[in-house]
């Protein structure tokens, strides 16, 4: 920076420096590569190499989103990243605690601060990262969305939008509460809509399109008559005839293949901004100039935005409401008991209660008995 700027408050020639800076490309794993070397001069040979095995899910994220120049990394990247990273790669037993997360998020700011230091990223990128905070319920997330809102975008879209790529992108999360992984995953062949009980096969394809938890991750879900006629109408009217490389045909494609995983968690975004929906906006911003609103690739910024995730979490504790039974939605929805129990069930103790009393009496009238034994 100039001498002109130098009596300037920090702020605000940070603020210059963002916006006139000129960013040198560089690909993810040589700018993974120079970060650890240049902390080999501060951090133990052992941490060096921790540090390599967590940033191999920043190389891993960078991939599977085509991100092959680090000049291109955005907040949106951020925020997904820290998505990704929580759900799509965590053990079999659930997703990762706040505490992992808070501490890949501390590596991940220290890696973009220095990236900003060598013109890789823009300066302030690392400013971007939102250091999860630990508290007693450690890994309990409330963040979902309620029935009433989904059902309310659901409306939208089956008036305004029925077919489209949007539209069963949010159908299959509200129907199933799986992951955006096991849409992504789908193929033609994977959905069988024109049976009196449509359902769709959910396939561990090694090296392809893996799920998850890999094969204990495969099963047959049921869907409704409504949302396999989604489906088809997809399919037949709106869907990219594309067949890979390998020979498959995707569910879901654009014109270079099959959709990305990034596509599918855009459209989650973008949808639950309340004012796509209502037209208003919750937080008083002005919707003609909002860029959340404006612009599909910025819904992230929305304060009322989420992730598919959230339509997972609330699908599940919606179900537990119901009183469905915690072995259904284990095989169905491939989460374990005791992550559905931390994760899922927010009912009060009463609630608990009058929900056992309202399923006792349903059988005991269903049998016509007394109660207790008889």
């Amino acid at each position: 920076m100039t001498d002109e700027f130098e009596d300037l408050p920090d702020k605000l020639k940070r603020y210059i420096e963002s916006n006139t800076q000129t960013l040198e490309p560089l690909s993810p794993a040589d700018g993974v590569e120079q970060f650890l070397t240049h902390k080999k001069t501060e951090i133990r040979p052992q941490t060096v190499d921790e540090y390599r095995r967590k940033l191999e899910h920043v190389l891993d994220y960078c991939d599977q989103n085509g991100i092959e120049n680090l000049n291109d990394l955005t907040g949106r990247d951020i925020k997904d990243f820290a998505w990704y990273r929580r759900e799509e790669t965590g053990s079999q037993d659930g997703s990762l605690s706040a505490k992992t997360i808070r501490d890949d998020m501390y590596l991940l700011r220290d890696l973009l601060r220095y990236l900003g230091d060598i013109e890789a990223v823009p300066h302030d990128l690392y400013r971007k990262i939102d250091i999860p905070s630990l508290d007693d319920q450690d890994g309990v997330r409330d963040i979902h969305l309620e029935r009433d809102r989904v059902e309310m975008i659901l409306q939208h879209l089956r008036k305004y939008e029925y077919g489209s790529k949007e539209h069963v992108t949010l159908e299959f999360f509200a129907e199933t509460g799986r992951r955006p992984g096991d849409l992504f995953a789908l193929d033609l062949g994977d959905l069988y809509l024109e049976i009196d009980n449509p359902h769709i096969k959910l396939v561990h394809r090694e090296n392809e399109t893996e799920l998850k938890n890999g094969e204990s991750g495969e099963t047959d879900i049921s869907i409704s008559s409504e949302t396999a006629q989604a489906f088809k109408a997809y399919i037949d009217k709106k869907r990219i005839d594309v067949t890979t490389e390998n020979g498959r045909e995707p569910f879901l494609t654009s014109q270079y293949g099959r959709l990305s995983k990034m596509s599918i968690r855009k459209y989650v975004y973008q949808y639950s901004c309340p004012c796509v929906v209502t037209n208003e906006c919750p937080h008083d911003r002005d919707i003609s100039s909002c860029e959340a609103a404006q612009k599909v690739n910025q819904a992230y910024q929305c304060p009322s935005s989420e992730p598919p995730y959230a339509l997972r979490h609330g699908y599940i504790t919606a179900k537990r409401n119901d009183g469905v039974p915690i072995d259904v939605l284990t095989e169905r929805c491939d989460a374990s008991e005791p992550v559905i129990d931390k994760h899922y069930d927010e009912r009060t103790e009463e609630e608990k209660r009058e929900l056992r009393r309202q399923i006792l009496e349903q059988v005991e009238n269903e049998r016509d008995t007394g109660g207790g034994y008889a």
